[in-house]
């Protein structure tokens, strides 16, 4: 087996031991009931991930029927919307993870003689293998903001990873990074592990810009609470102001007040609130209204890939923060090693070339730009992906990572996007100020 084929099966095989760890321990009904309209039940995930897979690797490359057209329909997310899914005659748990497993075991088989060479583009380089490995962690990451919502629901594996011990060094959570002016590679050409939003490379030259160097932890999000952040309509736009007042909110998703001061409800349990830990949970109109408090502003994208992938040095682009090697423990907070942010100040070893930290996992961070293809956009291998969500439809782009991503989508390059009104995503914020 050559080096591509052994690393494209370790990344399957990785992705769906945690599929398993993350539901073989919850009930039947967990997986069942669709708690919130705009977040599926989590066995409508599972079966999907299978047709996927069994879509784009056993029809698309080897040419199969369909083994069921019922289970197309189904599992066809822009045939049923989220808020339906709930009510469709779906594969129950036994069936779900039957289907799993074989077309995992045909995928497998078919992969150790699938030409890598070109001569399949959807296979080249095994593009549309890493496809799917990464489509089935993106899922993980739906099901666990649906596990995050759900106060009955007690995950004891985000528990027991709680346990991990962090090496935190002090610091200063407020400190800012300058980053100069000047023209930088904005997107890449790489057809390995990107998606089709993320390409083409291209030069953008951008003014000079202070950003935080660490994401906003608990400890300064708090500070904006007991300012009256909530209260103060100035901090907020029009809309953001309508939203929080239609809704109540007060604080981030998950806050709850105590005696002591805030506590956090992760996972089914109540536990102190650190600090240390970036914040997360919080939509983009509480981001803006946060950064308008510390006063600046959310950053561009554009200035985040910059500040997180550009080498001023040699003027080139990295892939990840810290260079092109793939992510470690101590570099990035990734793959559900735990299942919350790590403290800031704990994985210097991840800084970009600009000493900005924790731009890779932990938490994605809601930037100011809508959602749209870069010039040149070309979708690929399908337009379900990127195209059809470009272009006013109230979309912002979160850029990062998440704790729970898998490891090769902590790339500096990757670009996640939901409605400014979300919450339950696992985002965060980072503030930005003019240079001049």
């Amino acid at each position: 087996m050559n080096a591509t084929r052994a690393q494209v099966r370790a990344a399957l095989e990785g992705v769906r031991r945690r599929t398993h760890a993350l539901v073989d321990r919850l009930e039947d009904e967990d997986l069942e009931r669709q708690y919130v309209d705009f977040l599926s039940p989590m066995i409508w995930d599972l079966g999907h991930i299978a047709n996927f897979e069994e879509l784009w690797l056993l029809r698309r490359i080897d040419g199969r029927p369909g083994a069921d057209d019922k289970l197309d329909h189904l599992y066809n997310a822009f045939e049923n919307p989220r808020w339906t899914r709930g009510d469709l005659p779906l594969l129950d748990r036994a069936a779900a993870a039957r289907y799993l497993a074989d077309v995992r075991a045909e995928a497998l088989a078919l992969l150790d003689r699938t030409p890598l060479d070109g001569e399949l583009p959807l296979a080249e380089d095994a593009y549309v293998h890493r496809m799917i490995a990464q489509h089935e962690g993106q899922h993980q990451e739906t099901m666990l903001q649906l596990l995050g919502l759900r106060r009955e629901v007690d995950l004891p594996l985000a528990h027991e990873r709680d346990l991990l011990v962090t090496s935190v060094r002090h610091v200063d959570d407020e400190e800012r990074v300058h980053v100069p002016g000047g023209p930088f590679v904005l997107g890449t050409d790489d057809r390995r592990w990107t998606y089709d939003n993320e390409r083409p490379a291209h030069v953008v030259d951008l003014p000079a810009f202070w950003m935080d160097r660490f994401p906003v932890t608990n400890r300064r999000y708090a500070a904006f609470i007991a300012d009256g952040g909530y209260d103060r309509d100035e901090l907020w736009s029009q809309r953001g102001w309508q939203w929080r007042h239609e809704h109540g909110h007060a604080a981030p998703q998950g806050w709850e007040p105590g005696d002591g001061g805030w506590r956090l409800r992760r996972f089914g349990r109540l536990v102190e609130l650190d600090p240390a830990e970036p914040v997360q949970h919080v939509s983009w109109f509480e981001a803006e209204a946060f950064a308008a408090w510390a006063g600046g502003r959310q950053p561009t994208e554009l200035e985040w890939e910059k500040a997180a992938g550009w080498e001023p040095a040699t003027a080139s682009k990295r892939r990840f923060p810290w260079g092109d090697d793939p992510p470690t423990t101590r570099r990035a907070n990734v793959g559900q090693v735990r299942f919350h942010p790590a403290p800031v100040g704990s994985l210097p070893a991840g800084a970009s070339a600009y000493g900005i930290e924790q731009l890779a996992g932990d938490v994605y961070e809601w930037t100011s730009s809508p959602f749209e293809g870069w010039p040149g956009f070309e979708a690929f291998p399908y337009p379900e992906y990127s195209e059809v969500f470009f272009g006013g439809q109230d979309y912002r782009v979160l850029r990062g990572s998440s704790w729970a991503i898998s490891s090769p989508m902590a790339r500096v390059t990757y670009r996640n996007w939901d409605h400014p009104y979300r919450r339950q995503v696992l985002a965060g914020i980072r503030v930005a100020w003019d240079a001049s």
